[in-house]
């Protein structure tokens, strides 16, 4: 699809993995978030290989990131809305969904972490005017989510109470608020290699 990358089938057990040289996967919620970090060749500064779900993503996209990972042994980081949305993506990404619980195995990654967006990003790098209040359907999403399984740990519990705290969330596409270059120069890039990453 010209600059913008390659779109991927919904098979992808022929591909082959040649002189891979990439330090990490990122895996992209928006299409044009993914778009505007082609824009600032965010995959050549960082030595990585970009991948976006456009969305929940299709099964050949979560399988390519799956093969990625294990064969090629990288770190995959996910970069959402900070949404229950978002997060819900994140986990199929993760652990995979209930519909497919079977092939959990073959589309999950579950060492993949998650960069943001994230409620403590909101005062970190001072994004309260550019956040959306909370519908009650996603308090109502917040919630499942809380009894989710992958969704135990006690760095989500902080990240989904401090959502229904805060009453808010936020798109990725608020960080532009600060700048256009912003994310690929220095969110990204700045949280990356703190590991500011959450499980």
């Amino acid at each position: 699809l010209g600059r913008s990358g390659l779109s991927i089938p919904s098979i992808v057990e022929h591909y082959k993995f040649h002189d891979v040289d990439a330090e990490y996967v990122l895996v992209i919620e928006t299409g044009a978030m993914f778009d505007r970090l082609v824009e600032e060749k965010f995959h050549h500064k960082n030595s990585c290989i970009m991948v976006s779900t456009k969305g929940q993503a299709a099964r050949g996209c979560r399988r390519l990131v799956h093969r990625l990972a294990n064969e090629l042994k990288l770190p995959v980081i996910m970069f959402t809305d900070g949404d229950p949305w978002g997060y819900y993506i994140y986990s199929v990404m993760k652990a995979g969904s209930m519909a497919l619980a079977h092939e959990s195995r073959r589309l999950g990654t579950p060492k993949m972490k998650l960069v943001g967006m994230t409620m403590t990003d909101i005062d970190t790098y001072d994004l309260e005017r550019v956040t959306e209040q909370l519908k009650d359907v996603d308090k109502k999403r917040i919630k499942e989510l809380l009894q989710y399984p992958w969704f135990q740990k006690k760095e989500w519990k902080r990240e989904l109470n401090l959502m229904v705290k805060k009453g808010v969330r936020i798109e990725q596409q608020a960080l532009a608020s600060k700048s256009l270059e912003f994310v690929a120069e220095e969110y990204l890039p700045q949280k990356i290699a703190k590991k500011e990453l959450l499980p």
